[in-house]
C-alpha cells in the first residue's frame, strides 16, 4: 500500500498563502490579522472553481452579517436582553442567508453577528470595514494561489482526465483485439483490475464536473463544452458497458473459414475503435474539423466499412449451420454484437460531436 506523503503540495500552498495573508494584513496596519488566514483556510478549495464559489460566499456572508449587526444592535440591543437579541439576530442571519442562497456564507454571517455584537459593539463602524478588508485580502490571495501558485484548475483537470480516458480505452480495446487474434485470455483478477481502473476514472470525471462547471463562462464556448461533456459522459458509459461484456465472454474455438472471417472482422473492429479513441485523446475537445490539420487520421468511412465487414462476416456464419452452432453454444455471437455496438457508439458520438456548433 502506497504511503501518503507527510506534507503535500496542497498543504504547503495553504500554509504559505495563510502566512502571506497574515503578513500583508499586519503590514497594512489592519486590526485582527488572524481573519486573513481564516479566510484563506475557508476559501482555498481544491480547484479554482471551488475557491471562487467559497470566496464569494464568504464575502457575501461578511456583508450580510455586518448589515444585520449594524441594524439590529441599536434597535433590538436596546430593548432585549443580550442572549435573546443575539439569538434573534442569528435566526435572522439564517433566514436571510437561506433566502439569498448562501450555503457556507450564512455561517460566516453568524460569526460576524456574534463577534460584532458581543466583542466589538462599541466600535462597529470601524471594525466592520476593517473585517471586510481583511477577509477580502484573504480571499484574493487564495484565488491568486489556486490559479497561479501551483494552480488547480478543474477545466484543465477535466481535459487531462478526458484525454487519459480515451487513451486508456484505446489501449484496452487494442489489447483485447490482440488477445483475440492470439486466442489468449486475461486472468480474472487482471480483468477486474482493468475494469475497476477505467470505472474509477469515469467516476472521477463525473465528480469533476461540478467544479469545472463553475469555471465555465456563460458564452458560446462554455455552452459548447457543456454539451460536449454530456456527449462524452454518455459515450464513456457505453464504452465501459461494452468493455465489461467483452471481458466476460469466453474464448470460442474459431475453427472453419466462416468463424475465422468473423474473428478477423472483430479484431479489425476493435482496432478501428482504438484508432479513433487515440485520435480523440490527442485532440479533445477541439472540433472534429480541426482534426484534419493534424496529419493522417482515421477516416469517417473506416467505421462504416468496419461495421459492414462485421455484418457480412456474421451473415457468413449464419449460412454455416455447424459454425453457427459452435458460435451460439459458447456465447460467441454476443462478442460480435458487442463489437458492432462499439462501432455504432463511436460513429454516433462523432456525428453528434460534429453537429455541436
Amino acid at each position: 500500500m502506497q504511503r501518503q506523503p507527510l506534507i503535500t503540495r496542497v498543504d504547503l500552498r495553504m500554509a504559505l498563502t495563510a502566512g502571506l495573508s497574515a503578513g500583508l494584513v499586519i503590514s497594512l496596519g489592519l486590526p485582527d490579522p488572524f481573519y486573513g488566514p481564516m479566510a484563506v483556510g475557508a476559501v482555498l478549495g481544491g480547484t479554482l472553481g471551488a475557491s471562487r464559489t467559497l470566496g464569494i460566499q464568504r464575502m457575501l456572508g461578511t456583508i450580510l452579517g455586518g448589515l444585520i449587526v449594524v441594524i439590529g444592535y441599536p434597535t433590538m440591543g436596546a430593548i432585549l436582553p443580550l442572549p435573546l437579541a443575539v439569538g434573534v439576530a442569528l435566526a435572522a442571519t439564517r433566514l436571510f442567508g437561506g433566502s439569498l442562497g448562501l450555503r457556507s456564507g450564512y455561517k460566516v454571517a453568524g460569526l460576524v453577528v456574534a463577534v460584532g455584537w458581543t466583542v466589538h459593539s462599541r466600535e462597529l463602524f470601524s471594525w466592520l470595514p476593517a473585517r471586510l478588508v481583511v477577509t477580502l485580502v484573504g480571499v484574493l490571495l487564495a484565488w491568486l494561489a489556486v490559479s497561479q501558485f501551483w494552480p488547480s484548475r478543474a477545466l484543465e483537470q477535466r481535459q487531462q482526465l478526458s484525454r487519459q480516458l480515451f487513451t486508456d480505452f484505446a489501449e484496452a480495446f487494442r489489447d483485447r483485439a490482440q488477445r483475440l487474434g492470439l486466442g489468449e485470455e486475461v486472468r480474472a483478477t487482471n480483468r477486474l483490475d482493468r475494469r475497476d481502473q477505467l470505472l474509477a476514472k469515469i467516476l472521477a470525471l463525473q465528480a469533476n464536473r461540478v467544479d469545472a462547471r463553475t469555471e465555465l463562462q456563460s458564452d458560446g464556448l462554455g455552452q459548447r463544452l457543456g454539451r460536449l461533456w454530456d456527449l462524452q459522459e454518455q459515450l464513456l458509459s457505453e464504452l465501459i458497458a461494452i468493455y465489461r461484456t467483452l471481458l466476460r465472454l469466453p474464448m470460442v474455438p474459431m475453427a472453419g473459414s466462416s468463424l475465422q472471417t468473423l474473428l478477423a472482422a472483430e479484431v479489425a473492429a476493435l482496432a478501428a475503435a482504438a484508432d479513433w479513441l487515440e485520435l480523440w485523446a490527442s485532440s479533445w475537445p477541439e472540433a472534429p474539423g480541426a482534426l484534419a490539420r493534424k496529419g493522417p487520421r482515421p477516416a469517417a468511412e473506416d467505421l462504416a466499412r468496419a461495421i459492414q465487414v462485421l455484418e457480412q462476416a456474421e451473415l457468413g456464419v449464419f449460412g454455416d449451420p455447424q459454425a453457427n452452432a459452435t458460435l451460439m453454444a459458447g456465447s460467441g455471437g454476443r462478442r460480435a454484437v458487442a463489437c458492432q455496438q462499439l462501432l455504432l457508439a463511436l460513429q454516433r458520438f462523432g456525428q453528434d460531436w460534429q453537429s455541436v456548433p
